[in-house]
């Protein structure tokens, strides 16, 4: 059954749909979550339906079945939007700020319960979050909006006003809705029982006139140039149908795997490739702006060497995009060769993306919009520095631990954590032996062994004093990197706080018996910032 004809398989579709709209604004991801929603669910009850299968009230059933779409809602945006990142809302600075002022779990059991419409304890559980701290969370997200004042009721009811006008899905149209709900695979029927199964039994064959033998000669003749013209007209009939349905069937368009697919056939060279800078540069009496491209992989093309001159005149600034990491993310680039025999990328959308994640490589247009990529594609991209060093992990996913403490000073709501004095700050020290590497922060001589979300490894890299990959090397560095395989953060780093889970536990470190603590972590996160 297809699930414009399944009213169950709707509410779900859209509700996840929804969710994933209102944090990410983003069409493409938006479907991605919903299909992947729809799936987790569908394929726990199909656990639940079995014999032997979880059971449970009907209202029981409810809150399970919305917390788990939404949990896998949620696990398709961390793959690309970090979850301190608050959604983007058009009511202005004020709310923004508001939001942004609570944690991520905080902001997740709020706009749970006022946009997506779980009650108080599946929102709750949903979140990580204490049922009973709802209102204070409200009242300390409405103290940040402008002109709001008087009691916390009052209060409370101000936010509830601002975020309904603020919710992003009102702005979902249902054809949106239903090209998504198109997209997913139709419903496997359930299992006959033994009555159904017993009705489908064949019928018993029916006796049929014994076959007369064909008369020789003439007769014989006739029938055989009347079996050439029925097979003739057979064909003829197909050829007139597949030419009828291809001229009055709307035509599929291709998806975002197959027209990544299509650049790269039509691409001389794709690489991924590192920051590198932009300068503008006189050729023949005209001025190109070319980019000096720090190599990390060579997929397709026969370049040599550490950099790629491209020219992307006309399309710098989509090119490279801003950001406050040392290691902005690599770009995977369909590239052809263009005047003067420089490189260019390929005209048209796709042709630069964002590689997101180099474990599992995933990318992104420059503006954050997913793009799958072909299987091929996929498996030959090898981004990740070699010899990678285990660390010790806790075995959660980064964002899954409900910090508990904090180590370090810890700055007030506003004030940026880079600009704490010196004298206020933390030190991350990396120390590597036996092809192991483990990670100690120290703060006013309190020594903290820290366990990493799983995923986190570590390896020795070239620093420079400018982006990675330039030439200008001053010296060898340990680096932890994290679950997508970028830079997390550096030996001898400074940093004023972390926040953790302290496992009650002690491990050796450089010869040294410290206090183990698992370390809490956003996904795609970093502390590599100028």
């Amino acid at each position: 059954m297809s699930a414009a004809d399944d009213p169950e398989r709707i509410t779900l579709h859209d509700d996840a749909y929804r969710y994933a709209f209102r944090r990410s604004r983003s069409v493409r991801l938006a479907a991605q979550a919903a299909f992947d929603a729809v799936e987790a669910v569908e394929a726990v009850e199909a656990t639940r339906d079995t014999p032997g299968g979880e059971s449970g009230t009907t209202s029981d059933g409810a809150a399970s079945t919305c917390i788990l779409l939404v949990g896998a809602a949620r696990a398709v945006l961390e793959r690309y939007l970090p979850p301190s990142l608050p959604p983007r809302v058009q009511a202005g600075p004020g709310l923004q700020a508001a939001l942004a002022a609570l944690t991520p779990a905080e902001r997740e059991f709020l706009l749970l319960c006022h946009w997506d419409g779980l009650d108080v304890d599946a929102a709750a559980r949903s979140s990580g979050e204490d049922p009973g701290r709802l209102h204070d969370i409200e009242t300390a997200c409405a103290r940040h909006l402008p002109a709001t004042a008087g009691s916390s009721a009052s209060l409370t009811a101000s936010l509830a006003a601002v975020l309904a006008d603020a919710d992003p899905a009102r702005t979902v149209a249902e054809e949106d809705l239903g090209r998504s709900r198109r997209a997913l695979p139709a419903r496997e029927p359930p299992s006959p029982g033994p009555a159904a199964a017993a009705a489908r039994e064949p019928a018993p064959a029916v006796p049929v006139e014994e076959e007369r033998p064909a008369r020789p000669h003439a007769d014989g003749g006739r029938s055989r140039t009347r079996r050439i013209q029925l097979i003739v007209g057979a064909a003829c009939l197909l050829l007139v149908i597949a030419a009828l349905t291809t001229a009055l069937l709307p035509r599929r368009a291709a998806g975002p795997a197959e027209e990544t697919a299509r650049l790269y056939d039509l691409a001389d060279v794709v690489a991924v490739v590192a920051a590198s800078n932009i300068q503008p540069t006189v050729v023949d009496g005209e001025v190109r702006i070319l980019r000096s491209a720090s190599v990390v992989q060579i997929i397709k093309g026969e370049e040599t060497g550490r950099v790629l001159t491209i020219d992307v005149t006309g399309r710098s600034t989509l090119e490279r995009t801003y950001s406050r990491s040392f290691f902005p993310p690599n770009q995977l680039m369909f590239l052809e060769h263009a005047e003067r025999g420089v490189l260019a990328p390929i005209e048209g959308e796709g042709s630069v993306l964002t590689l997101v994640n180099r474990r599992a490589p995933e990318t992104t247009t420059i503006t954050g919009e997913p793009v799958p990529l072909p299987d091929g594609l996929r498996d030959a991209i090898r981004a990740l520095p070699a010899g990678e060093l285990p660390l010790e992990t806790s075995g959660e996913a980064p964002g899954a631990l409900n910090p508990a403490a904090v180590v370090g000073v810890e700055p007030p709501p506003g004030r940026d954590p880079q600009d704490m004095p010196g004298t206020l700050l933390g030190t991350f020290r990396i120390e590597a032996a036996d092809g192991e590497a483990c990670v100690l922060f120290t703060f006013n001589g309190r020594a903290i062994l820290l366990r990493w979300p799983e995923g986190f490894t570590a390896y020795e890299r070239e620093q420079s004093g400018y982006a990675d990959g330039d030439p200008a090397i001053e010296r060898r560095v340990l680096t932890v990197l994290n679950e997508r395989g970028y830079p997390y953060v550096d030996d001898n780093r400074a940093a004023p706080f972390i926040r953790g889970v302290p496992t009650g536990t002690r491990g050796d470190c450089d010869g040294r018996e410290v206090e183990v603590w698992d370390i809490s972590v956003d996904p795609g996160s970093t502390l590599l910032f100028y």
